[in-house]
């Protein structure tokens, strides 16, 4: 009997595309699903709440203890805050994240949300965070 050889079998080679595509589309979920926003300003603690809903630290406009507005940890006005963002065309350029701190007294608050109401803003809203107990 004559024996023929046989060719060895090829093994196919092993693709790595489906390795590449399963690690860019996780790329792209977690660039999707993450939140870059500005960190909260430092020298602000926020005022604590017991219903209200739960909201990450936004871009917000801050108000310091001693009354001072801080936007992006630089001093600014209600007027310019409110020209700056009309001019970056922001859809909500005219609702306001106003972040008060909890030491900051009440009628400091209300001047601050008459001048920004009279500069132009259409909604402020006063973020707080959520009281733990």
């Amino acid at each position: 009997m004559i024996k023929i050889p046989q060719k060895p079998v090829k093994r196919p080679l092993e693709s790595t595309v489906s390795l590449i595509n399963i690690v860019f589309l996780m790329l792209i979920f977690f660039l999707v699903a993450g939140q870059l926003a500005p960190p909260q300003d430092r020298e602000v603690t926020l005022s604590e709440a017991a219903t209200e809903d739960r909201m990450p630290p936004p871009d917000a406009l801050y108000v310091r203890a001693d009354g001072a507005l801080y936007y992006r940890d630089e001093p600014i006005t209600a007027e310019t805050y409110l020209t700056e963002h009309s001019k970056a065309g922001d859809e909500a350029g005219q609702l306001v994240k106003l972040a008060a701190d909890k030491d900051l007294e009440a009628g400091r608050l209300l001047e601050h949300v008459s001048a920004l109401y009279k500069a132009g803003a259409e909604r402020v809203v006063v973020v707080t965070r959520i009281l733990r107990e």
